[in-house]
This record gives C-alpha cells, sequence and structure tokens, in this order.
C-alpha cells in the first residue's frame, strides 16, 4: 500500500480513516485477514512475541471490532489468563502485572484533552512490558505517543488488522510475516 503523504506544518498530524498519525513517525500499511477469534488470537500471540518491550499501541474500530479480544490474546502470551483481561470502558485503565506487565486503557468515555490528562495514562509507563491503549483515534494528541497504531475493521466473513507505526517496529512485523503488506 501507499506511503502516506506529508502533512503540511502548519496543519498538524494527518487524519486517515480517523487515525491521527504523524508522518514523520508513522510509515507504511501492513494488513491481514481474519476469519475466526482463533486467528485473531494467534494474530495477537505472535505480535506480543515480536514487538519490543515498551511498545505502545493504540487499537482503533467501532465497537464489537475485536479490539479486546486482540488484548485478552496478546496478553496471554505473557501469562495473564483471558478470563482477567476486560474491558476497562468504565475504569479506563487495567493493570495487569506480570513478568511483562500489561496495561490496557480504554478511551471511548474520554471526551476532551482535560479528561485524557487527567486519566493517568501519560504516568501508565510501558516500562518493561506494554500499553494497549483503545480508541486514541478520539485524540490528535496521541498521535506522536504511539509506536504502532492497529486498525479493526469488520468485514462479512471475518475482520481486517492493518497496522501502521513507526518505520522500525513495522520492519519487526513485515519480517516476522505475521502482517503483509
Amino acid at each position: 500500500m501507499a506511503r502516506l503523504a506529508a502533512a503540511h506544518p502548519s496543519k498538524g498530524p494527518l487524519t486517515r480513516r480517523g487515525i491521527a498519525v504523524n508522518p514523520e513517525a508513522m510509515n507504511t500499511c501492513l494488513a491481514s485477514f481474519i476469519r475466526t477469534p482463533a486467528e485473531m488470537d494467534r494474530v495477537a500471540r505472535r505480535l506480543a512475541k515480536v514487538l519490543p518491550k515498551g511498545t505502545r499501541i493504540g487499537l482503533c474500530g467501532e465497537l464489537g471490532a475485536g479490539k479486546t479480544t486482540f488484548v485478552k490474546g496478546f496478553a496471554s502470551t505473557y501469562g495473564i489468563s483471558r478470563d482477567t483481561v476486560t474491558s476497562p470502558t468504565f475504569t479506563i485503565i487495567n493493570e495487569y502485572s506480570g513478568p511483562t506487565p500489561i496495561v490496557h486503557a480504554d478511551l471511548y468515555r474520554i471526551a476532551t484533552d482535560e479528561e485524557l490528562a487527567r486519566t493517568g495514562l501519560f504516568d501508565a509507563d510501558p516500562g518493561s512490558g506494554f500499553l494497549l491503549i483503545e480508541w486514541p483515534d478520539r485524540f490528535k494528541s496521541l498521535a506522536n505517543y504511539l509506536d504502532l497504531v492497529l486498525v479493526f475493521s469488520m468485514k462479512k466473513n471475518g475482520r481486517v488488522i492493518e497496522a501502521r507505526g513507526k518505520k522500525e517496529i513495522l520492519r519487526r512485523i513485515a519480517e516476522s510475516k505475521i502482517l503483509e503488506r
């Protein structure tokens, strides 16, 4: 797929499919068609093994597109029970401890940048783990914060996951052949 065009410096980040991206930080798109929840689980687990610790991941897509299902598979790679992982729609942030901690945020109910600042999200340093944020596309202020953005879209017979991210992150994913160009 084509690279994103550069944004005009005075106009800030580009928006593509409603997702704010920084064209200097984000690179080409990789994608995969997912037919079943088991396949979603496999993709999540493989990505979890390939991504470097400390990666901040945005998860975009409509309700029911598979964002929390993805987090369950991702976290299970690090010994966190799928039953433990729940959507933090009302708690805003769930932290799962373990050898590789996972911080899972859901910004669906957050309306303003001021509310976003009060959530403590920016204090949740993934450090030796990962930060996964649902609905980051609601805030252009997160465009430079994320290392990888996964976009989940529903299709008739499954889901499509598209990935945009920093060059090094996408290189790792492309080499592992989890998602393809």
